[in-house]
């Protein structure tokens, strides 16, 4: 198994953020591997969402490629993920 490194993308704001937030908690909880998880901020981080032209929220980087951009379907976070993962 690989590794997968998540980068999401969220704003004080964002009324969906949450929702993803469990979505990917509870995905990660279930895939064996190594997954490291990182929320960040863009109000805090502007320079990294720049990085990735998140433009807005929620949005998935994995692998430091930009996946999703709002909210992904559970079972196209979960591919993405394992796609990585057996990578």
């Amino acid at each position: 198994m690989g590794e997968a490194y998540i980068e999401m993308f969220t704003s004080p704001g964002c009324a969906d953020c949450p929702a993803v937030k469990k979505m990917l908690k509870k995905i990660t909880e279930k895939l064996k591997g190594d997954i490291t998880m990182e929320e960040v901020d863009i109000t805090s981080d502007p320079t990294r969402a720049a990085q990735y032209g998140v433009m807005s929220v929620p949005a998935i980087a994995i692998n430091g490629i930009l996946k999703f951009v709002g909210v992904p379907k559970g079972e196209e976070l979960e591919k993405a993920l394992v796609e990585e993962l057996e990578a």
